[in-house]
């Protein structure tokens, strides 16, 4: 996803009806990007500022998922997030079976992140 990095992020939509995450960001090259993440099963962001700026976003594998996200997944737990789980293993089993995605959202300054989800496209 060569195409993302250094876009200035300008909105994103979280649509939780269809299961969608859009992101708009501008290219260093003022042409709008658009980021569609399909069929999401959680996601979690950080740093949430304006004029963040991309850096890449990473498919990641999925037994890193676990552990990078390890406090964030026994927090949500109780909350039945990102589903309804008794212990981790069942997570994995879950994305795996369904074919989910670990797609790491980098940037060089602003929204850091991740979305498990089935497909993302990058449009120009």
């Amino acid at each position: 996803m060569n195409n993302i990095h250094d876009c200035k992020i300008l909105n994103y939509q979280i649509d939780f009806e269809n299961s969608k995450i859009e992101i708009i960001a501008l290219s260093d090259h003022d042409k709008l990007v658009r980021i569609l993440f399909e069929d999401f099963l959680a996601f979690h962001f950080e740093n949430q500022i304006p004029n963040s700026i991309l850096l890449d976003i990473v498919e990641g594998e999925i037994a890193s998922f676990v552990l990078e996200n390890k406090e964030l997944l026994n927090k949500g737990k109780a909350y039945d997030w990102p589903m309804d789980y008794c212990h981790v293993d069942e997570i994995v089993h879950h994305i795996q079976k369904n074919s989910y995605q670990y797609y790491k959202i980098r940037s060089s300054y602003g929204l850091n992140g991740w979305v498990l989800s089935r497909n993302v496209t990058v449009d120009e």
